[in-house]
């Protein structure tokens, strides 16, 4: 297909990509034979463009409709150079939306085999799409093509579908400044419109893919999703740049920038494609890159060998389960496993995150232990004393109430505090404790530790307090501002540490990407 079609038919494409019926209507009308000719490199129709969105669902219908109506519903499922028809994307994406609609049109299609011998049905299982996954079950018809006679649930067939089924895990359990960034956004943004609007310009195909995917392939690096997607509003093909032997994709896996890949992802038609690319030089797919350690610079921006342990795993976690399920088993050019891989690469720093954990840990149970001591010693030495029939002998002041609920507190939370401290200090410290396990008793542990350490100041001060207002009237206010003190401190130079734990561990996921 020449570059100057695809220049061409550019406006059709953003259409598609955008859902923008209204620009193309007329164009359609003057010119219907558009609606089913393939416009991009890949051989794709408007249609087939469309439906991989998983967005555009009101282009689709229309789209479809126009088609039936100047009577050439029989190439509504025209294949691309791959092999796919509309319904095999819709099926992969898990978009249930524009399978309805096709379906519609042809039950049949719900049977037909792609280029690798899949059907849509068993496309929706391969990928996880759930949703799709039922609707297709509830329209394909009993017979398959390939297997005269037979069930979709029974011989070979219904083994292949259950086996799909069971590898897609189906039946397992859910395991600066504001406005300066801004500013810069659009700046960037504005600015690489203004290149690549000269670069089509040119109508070179050569100068357009060097000019672009240079850009673009700079951008990963340097993680500025702003250029990736407005080169991909420009010139949608440039998705498929190879500046360093492999995708984009790969390479914003490899630098860990998540915000790109999230573009990316977005941007793609093929974002079922992007994250099963592979990288031929060392015969890596996606999985294999997000077991490799991670560079430095993307490293560090967490805080501690731990919390760094636990973002590689999330990123291993979120590629796991994008790619297909055979490539969790892949062997790279080295013989290895995504998941030895893993574990080579990371194997230091599991041993300065276990190292990290336990140093924590050690210390503040020390500090807990001595304030279980002080608030288990102050419930039997309570102050002012006792009168003869063994009653408080401030038991009816407020005040005191005060220092027993405190001191209460104190002794409850610290106690806790020990516990998950321990928990952390006994546990066997695998990769995949980092995930979750670890940083969950490290973050209940610090959080009664600030707790035990407040309440000991308060059960303090509420002494002072009892013991000398009659002589010192105005000695409460002071206490108060001096109690805040070493509560402050703490706040001050742990809550950083703490607010990261709770964020990095319950926080949102690294991809943000639409899947049913």
């Amino acid at each position: 297909m020449s570059y100057n079609h695809i220049i061409t038919n550019l406006p059709i494409h953003k259409a598609a990509l955008n859902d923008d019926w209204e620009s193309v209507a007329q164009i359609f009308e003057n010119e219907p034979e558009l609606m089913t000719k393939p416009i991009n490199y890949l051989g794709e129709t408007p249609l087939m463009i469309a439906v991989g969105t998983n967005t555009s669902h009101s282009f689709v219908k229309q789209l479809v409709d126009r088609i039936i109506s100047v009577g050439a519903a029989d190439q509504l499922f025209l294949t691309s150079s791959s092999g796919d028809n509309p319904l095999h994307r819709a099926a992969k994406i898990g978009n249930m939306i524009d399978a309805m609609i096709l379906v519609e049109q042809n039950r049949d299609m719900a049977q037909a085999p792609d280029a690798n011998g899949y059907t849509p049905l068993t496309l929706a299982a391969c990928h996880r799409n759930k949703s799709t996954l039922r609707y297709l079950l509830k329209v394909t018809r009993e017979l398959l093509p390939e297997e005269e006679g037979s069930s979709l649930y029974t011989g070979v067939a219904g083994g292949d579908l259950i086996t799909l089924t069971i590898q897609a895990g189906f039946l397992a359990p859910s395991i600066k400044d504001l406005h300066d960034i801004k500013v810069n956004d659009y700046l960037s943004k504005l600015l690489t419109k203004c290149i690549c609007t000269r670069v089509l310009e040119k109508v070179d195909h050569d100068l357009t893919w060097k000019i672009l995917g240079s850009a673009t392939s700079a951008a990963v690096q340097y993680g500025t999703p702003q250029v990736i997607e407005e080169c991909i509003k420009t010139y949608p093909d440039i998705i498929w740049y190879t500046g360093k032997g492999f995708h984009l994709s790969l390479e914003a896996i490899t630098q860990r920038q998540e915000q790109v890949y999230n573009v990316i992802w977005r941007s793609s038609i093929h974002n079922v494609s992007q994250a099963n690319l592979i990288d031929p030089k060392e015969k890596e797919n996606s999985l294999h890159k997000a077991a490799k350690l991670a560079p430095p610079h993307r490293l560090n921006i967490v805080t501690g060998a731990a919390l760094q342990l636990q973002r590689e795993l999330q990123w291993y976690k979120e590629v796991e389960n994008l790619v297909e399920p055979s490539y969790k088993q892949a062997l790279n050019k080295n013989k290895k496993t995504p998941k030895e891989t893993f574990i080579e690469e990371h194997k230091d720093l599991l041993d300065e995150a276990q190292q990290w954990m336990k140093d924590t840990a050690s210390s503040c149970t020390v500090v807990a232990a001595l304030i279980i001591t002080m608030a288990f010693a102050g419930a039997f030495t309570l102050p002012g004393g006792n009168e003869e029939d063994g009653k408080p002998l401030f038991l009816n002041k407020g005040t005191f109430m005060l220092f027993i609920i405190s001191d209460a507190i104190a002794l409850f939370s610290s106690t806790a505090s020990v516990l998950m401290f321990l928990g952390i200090l006994t546990a066997r410290f695998s990769h995949d404790d980092f995930l979750y396990n670890l940083p969950k008793r490290m973050t209940i542990g610090l959080v009664s530790f600030f707790v035990s350490l407040a309440a000991t100041m308060i059960a303090f001060s509420a002494t002072l307090v009892l013991v000398l207002e009659h002589k010192v009237s105005w000695i409460t206010a002071p206490l108060v501002v001096v109690t805040c003190i070493p509560v402050g401190l703490f706040a001050w130079l742990q809550f950083p540490l703490l607010i990261e734990l709770v964020y990095s561990t319950y926080g949102p996921s690294i991809f943000r990407q639409k899947k049913d």
